[in-house]
């Protein structure tokens, strides 16, 4: 069998070697080789005929197929797609098992930051926490804690306050959209009051906020449903001049992320977030509360964040999925520029998910010495 033969049935949908890489091949085979056997001694000769001809042949194959793929050029890089990283998470969490509870219990907290010149940071806090009945008609509990004191953001924030001689108050230089002028950083008071409330009512308070667990629970798991579901709540929510276009209201769609929706709707709703040519992952971050998650920049749209988060324009925020379960982790506003005691990209707001998130069983209790406010429907 001729070398090239062999080569052919070997690689049969390879292109052929050139002419003059098989020539060199050989030449290269020939160069090394030396006459077998002893002369005069057929039998011999054609015994060892036999058993050379198989590695010569297996040389001048091996050298042709080495030639051919040095003269080749190199593979093309295997190439991921944008927001790969946000698609490895729709896989990693559309199979993990549903919670159970009768209550939705929803706890959140906003928090503003304080740069004080003396090179320390205090942080203010509100916490909500939102109780919400599986099945409609049972009975919800609001409850809402105001920290309106400042407290050391760290135990080396609370050296340096009491190194300055732990002053009552600061002065700081208005920045990006946080604290100015005269801040009170002692005293003040932990307010808690609550609401009950047995009314329609929605789970946040966002342009989802009318849903309720059930309409939620209701969302398709597929993508291109999830997508038609999309488009028929912003076609109703725009109204007739459509604005913002859906492209642009798409990203907002990341607010169901906070809501009572399982795993498999996450993955579906996280894909769709993933193509959208407004989604930019920046990156694996630390939540303001812990916890690990993806960093996304949908750029400056403001009805994407939470109404607390929009009420001030910031140079930017950025919204923060949690890597292990595909949930809303935070929402954070960030410094554009170096003021007062702020340096650049230092955070100014947040609002994060409190780790008691979650389904729970009922009923809810008011916590102890909380104020009973008047009944209000939603």
């Amino acid at each position: 069998m001729d070398e090239l033969e062999l080569l052919n049935r070997a690689l049969p949908d390879a292109r052929p070697p050139a002419p003059e890489v098989v020539a060199r091949a050989r030449a290269r085979v020939a160069s090394g080789t030396h006459a077998p056997g002893r002369a005069g001694v057929r039998a011999t000769r054609r015994w060892m005929r036999a058993w050379w001809a198989a590695p010569v042949t297996v040389t001048v194959v091996g050298l042709v197929f080495a030639l051919v793929t040095n003269l080749a050029p190199p593979s093309a890089p295997v190439l991921t797609r944008p927001n790969q990283a946000l698609y490895d998470l729709a896989d990693r969490i559309e199979r993990l098992p549903a919670e159970k509870g009768a209550y939705w219990r929803a706890v959140e907290l906003w928090g503003s930051y304080v740069y004080a010149p003396g090179g320390y940071t205090f942080l203010s806090t509100f916490r909500q926490d939102r109780w919400l009945p599986r099945k409609p008609g049972g009975p919800k509990l609001l409850v809402s804690r105001p920290g309106y004191m400042m407290n050391p953001l760290t135990e080396a924030d609370e050296r340096a306050w009491r190194a300055a001689g732990s002053p009552d108050k600061i002065t700081v230089q208005c920045g990006d959209g946080g604290f100015c002028g005269e801040v009170e950083i002692k005293g003040g008071h932990d307010y808690c009051s609550y609401t009950r409330t047995d009314t329609r009512g929605g789970v946040s308070e966002n342009v989802f906020s009318r849903l309720t667990v059930a309409e939620l629970a209701a969302l398709p798991t597929g993508q291109d449903a999830l997508m038609a579901w999309l488009r028929a709540f912003h076609k109703e929510w725009a109204g007739r001049d459509a604005k913002p276009a859906f492209e642009e209201f798409l990203p907002a769609a990341s607010n169901l992320l906070a809501a009572p929706i399982g795993p498999a709707q996450r993955a579906a709703l996280i894909r769709l977030l993933a193509a959208s040519p407004l989604t930019k992952v920046v990156g694996e971050v630390r939540g303001p509360l812990g916890g690990r998650g993806l960093s996304l920049d949908f750029g400056e749209l403001d009805h994407v964040f939470s109404e607390q988060l929009s009420r001030k324009p910031f140079p930017y925020q950025r919204r923060i999925i949690d890597v292990s379960t595909g949930e809303w982790l935070a929402d954070v506003s960030y410094a554009g520029r170096a003021i007062g005691g702020e340096a650049k990209g230092a955070p100014l707001m947040f609002a994060a998910r409190h780790v008691s998130t979650g389904w729970a069983e009922g009923p809810p209790v008011p916590p102890k010495g909380c104020k009973e406010m008047k009944t209000v429907s939603g």
